[in-house]
């Protein structure tokens, strides 16, 4: 019985891991790791892994990736000063094979192909020995064909060619016949193992790259038994453990299978887990699986899951990528921008510079027409960032930007109702007042641009507010000069239609 034979658990062993045959593979390894006389938090503080990751190995909730397996065996062979055997260490690696198969098929045919080629290898190598044994050999034979010959031709002239045997010289000769024939079918042998190793290595290399493109972690057990497995990590309140599963199954798992996972959660164990769930997957896992995901994240509706899961996508937009994320959460069959506005509200609510809002905007919207279905981008950027009052100075940089269709939707959310003040008594014309002369200009150019009647209107009885009208007469004569004054409508406040009056007195009289 071999090393490896000696160590198989009990059946409640194995029960415990969920997978029969990772739980196998684990109980070997813990029998192995006991020879170490060392606990597990030393052991993960030597190979520098993780105490759960190590845990989950041994106990048989994860399989063992190979190099955990190898690096034991090389531990364990240091330790007692001698060797495992050979079968015990072939035992061990059919073990994992076996786990690796039920966990992750493909895997297990890439291992399974990498082993044949490492034996196709050998063969050839065996094969190339041969050849150049058979080759030796010949030589030698060859030689003493040569020595038989010319001892022959001496004989035939000292004693005659009746007494000149030539038998030895035609053994020789069949010999080497069949040595010619062997090394034949060797080197034959060596090119049917040169073309099997290369066919097997262009498999494993297709295999390998398929593989790469893939989100599956090899070491994780099927969903069922994962499912199985957290279940009981609640039930004992093994929360820590239970969160870490999580965790890396947010970044490992398939995308379909996150998708079956979350559902789970929310459904086994609240809300909770499956929020924290959700913003693993959005900060962990590649950008394209995250856009991939998100209509999973949306079908749940308003709630702490789409919350979290927008504040998570937010922390990963800059300007480089704010275009592929933005682009990318837009419905294309409905063309609704509803996600993609909640995440680029979220990221420009964040910023600390005008300028940087301007950026992502801009860079988020590059390529795009006018967006129409922006409200919570607008009215992030009118009112709910410190230092910019009506969002007038990111207005402006858009307009700088190209971008007056979204200055114009940071202007409408701004002035929603032409009503007056803000409840705090903030006048727009005292934060006009605060602008540079050629940001007054570029702003005034924006009014004017407009073709909203009730924004322009409501922007001008704003302004009125201010017991200076220099700033007024400044907008009247920048929209008269582009004959659009008469676009604003008198009839909907008196005292703009008398300021209107006002200035055109103090027009004629200069």
């Amino acid at each position: 019985m071999t090393e490896v034979a000696r160590t198989q658990g009990s059946s409640s062993e194995i029960e415990r891991g969920g997978v029969a045959e990772v739980a196998a593979l684990g109980t070997v390894l813990t029998e192995l790791f006991r020879r170490l006389g060392v606990t597990q938090t030393q052991y993960a503080h030597r190979v520098h892994l993780d105490k759960s990751a190590v845990s989950r190995y041994l106990s048989g909730r994860r399989l063992a990736p190979q190099e955990f397996v190898d690096r034991l065996v090389s531990e364990v062979e240091e330790h007692l000063g001698a060797p495992l055997r050979a079968e015990a260490k072939e035992a061990l690696r059919s073990r994992r094979l076996e786990a690796l198969r039920v966990c992750n098929p493909d895997e297990f045919q890439l291992e399974s192909l990498r082993g044949e080629l490492a034996r196709s290898r050998r063969d050839t190598r065996r094969a190339e020995r041969n050849i150049e044994a058979l080759q030796t050999l010949l030589e030698v034979k060859e030689g003493e064909v040569r020595r038989l010959a010319d001892d022959l031709t001496r004989l035939r002239l000292d004693w005659g060619a009746e007494r000149a045997d030539p038998a030895p010289t035609y053994d020789l000769l069949r010999e080497i016949a069949r040595l010619r024939q062997d090394l034949e079918d060797a080197e034959h042998l060596r090119a049917e193992a040169e073309r099997h190793g290369e066919e097997l290595r262009d498999q494993v290399l297709r295999l390998e790259e398929e593989l790469s493109r893939r989100s599956s972690s090899t070491g994780a057990v099927p969903l069922a038994a994962f499912k199985d497995q957290l279940a009981e990590l609640w039930g004992e309140e093994n929360f820590p453990e239970a969160s870490r599963d999580l965790t890396e199954a947010a970044w490992s798992r398939p995308l379909d299978e996150v998708t079956e996972l979350l559902n789970w959660v929310k459904e086994t164990a609240g809300l909770t887990p499956a929020v924290t769930f959700v913003a693993d997957v959005a900060r962990l896992r590649p950008l394209e699986d995250v856009l991939a995901f998100a209509p999973e994240v949306s079908w749940q509706g308003r709630s702490r899951i789409q919350e979290s899961w927008t504040n998570a996508v937010a922390a990963r937009v800059t300007s480089r990528n704010a275009a592929v994320v933005f682009q990318g959460l837009r419905k294309t069959e409905t063309h609704s921008d509803s996600e993609s506005d909640r995440v680029l509200a979220e990221v420009v609510s964040r910023v600390r510079s005008d300028a940087q809002a301007v950026d992502l905007v801009t860079a988020a919207l590059s390529g795009t027409s006018a967006p129409t279905r922006l409200r919570r981008v607008a009215e992030t950027l009118a009112r709910r960032r410190r230092g910019d009052r009506f969002g007038l100075r990111v207005s402006i940089g858009l307009v700088g930007a190209g971008r007056h269709d979204v200055a114009a939707l940071v202007l409408a959310a701004a002035l929603p109702d032409g009503k007056g003040p803000e409840p705090d008594d903030v006048r727009l014309g005292v934060v006009v007042q605060e602008l540079e002369d050629a940001q007054i200009e570029a702003l005034f150019d924006l009014v004017t641009w407009l073709d909203d009647t009730r924004l322009m209107t409501t922007f001008a009885v704003w302004l009125n507010h201010l017991h200076d009208s220099t700033l007024l007469y400044r907008l009247f004569t920048t929209m008269a000069r582009q004959g659009r004054l008469g676009l604003l409508d008198l009839h909907a406040s008196t005292a703009l239609r008398d300021a209107v009056g006002g200035w055109r007195r103090h027009s004629r009289g200069q």
